[in-house]
């Protein structure tokens, strides 16, 4: 169901109510709402939108009928001497996959108040329902088998497919949802947890530091290269000391720097869009999970930030471009990241390792699962656990005990032990 917002006093309203249109509004102190019987669809807006018009007119003359009965849709009289006619399901009016594209923008946009262009996930998608030309609705869920998707890919397309086909079975524009009884995925193999991405694969503690100081100085930069690898260094080395999302780490900005509380403030995302990753493609949004969290300052950590604010204003972000902008994290991993961690031999990694970096050493370092997870953003420590917890080590010794005879099981039993 959308969103439902209160509309102007004298307005009326027209909602999403469990799929079906309604209408709301205020009348003289009192607040009327009127169902309507047909499906919240934008091809049946045009019902809700006489209807509105017939309203507000008789509020203005006056005559409008508290009672509501001049309103409601008229039901048409049985006519009795006539045979009930069986009538067969119509068709539906989609009968192919390409032919859900527009539908799908449309649910994205009235239904679950998404911005298509700034989702990854639902454009993505979008670009897949357009890709399937003249496959039958009915083969979606074998044409979905056949496709080269991870299993969390194929499982979040899937949920978002089958709840976009059941508005449109809700709304009439087909007639069953083929995806209903679709059951998701689950990864095969040895281990039953996410298969790991290479490219995120941690580094050690010493290629952490030959990558940094490759960095600082700028020991596989060309000679000709405006731009030294070294202007990077102090944002590579930030992600890695305090673990931030790139997004999260290319939008900070001087105002959440606190060197009095010694904190620092991650509350924003400059996230890309699907129109790119440059500055004029980004958006300032919330972080991933919506939680603010602060991180505290070590003195290495303090020293580094002391130095890219300064004679900023607060609104100015701590690690611009060369040009003053965000920084292109995608364009910095294809002509900086990647050249350099080539050079070293460290294989093909991307920047995120640097959050992986941080987790594995959090948890290494026996920090509480809680802790890593406040640190890292997360909303529980499930993620933590799924992706930082080696569990594939064989244990060195078993966890210690006082039991360890009858003699021992009587001073526990006493309160001696």
């Amino acid at each position: 169901m959308g969103h439902i917002q209160k509309a102007p006093k004298g307005e009326i309203a027209i909602e999403n109510n469990k799929g079906r249109i309604r209408l709301r509004w205020r009348y003289n102190g009192k607040r009327y709402p009127l169902s309507l019987p047909y499906a919240y669809s934008p091809e049946n807006m045009h019902y809700a939108t006489i209807k509105v018009a017939e309203i507000e007119l008789d509020m203005m003359k006056g005559c409008f009928d508290t009672s509501l009965e001049k309103y409601k849709p008229q039901k048409p009289k049985p006519v009795a001497l006539l045979p009930e006619k069986k009538t067969l399901p119509p068709n539906p009016v989609v009968t192919s996959l390409h032919e859900l594209s527009d539908k799908f923008k449309d649910w994205t946009k009235n239904i679950r108040n998404i911005n298509i262009d700034h989702s990854v996930d639902y454009y993505g998608l979008y670009r897949v329902l357009v890709r399937w030309v003249n496959i039958p609705l009915g083969e979606i869920a074998g044409t979905m088998n056949v496709e080269n998707w991870s299993v969390s890919t194929y499982n979040r397309r899937l949920n978002m497919l089958s709840a976009f086909l059941s508005w449109l079975k809700d709304s009439g524009i087909i007639t069953s949802n083929p995806l209903l009884h679709v059951s998701s995925r689950r990864t095969k193999g040895q281990d039953k947890q996410q298969k790991k991405n290479e490219r995120r694969i941690p580094l050690q503690e010493r290629e952490i530091f030959d990558f940094l100081e490759a960095m600082r100085l700028d020991t596989y930069c060309h000679k000709c290269s405006p731009v030294k690898h070294s202007f990077y260094y102090t944002f590579l080395k930030f992600i890695f000391l305090t673990g931030v999302r790139n997004a999260e780490a290319v939008g900070l900005r001087v105002r959440h720097i606190n060197f009095d509380l010694n904190t620092v403030e991650i509350s924003e995302a400059f996230a890309r869009t699907n129109k790119g990753t440059h500055h004029a493609a980004r958006i300032s949004k919330d972080t991933k999970a919506g939680n603010v969290r602060y991180l505290p300052m070590t003195d290495e950590l303090k020293e580094l930030l002391l130095k890219q604010v300064h004679s900023k204003n607060p609104d100015d972000f701590v690690f611009p471009s060369p040009k003053g902008l965000s920084i292109d994290d995608r364009m910095l991993q294809r002509r900086v990241i990647k050249p350099v961690l080539v050079q070293l031999k460290f294989g093909n990694r991307d920047l995120y390792v640097a959050r992986h970096c941080f987790g594995t050493r959090a948890v290494q370092q026996g920090m509480a699962l809680t802790d890593v997870a406040y640190l890292m953003g997360h909303t529980t420590i499930k993620t933590a656990i799924n992706n930082y917890v080696d569990v594939s080590r064989p244990a060195v010794a078993l966890p210690k005990t006082a039991l360890k005879s009858s003699d021992n099981l009587k001073k526990v039993a006493n309160g001696d032990v």
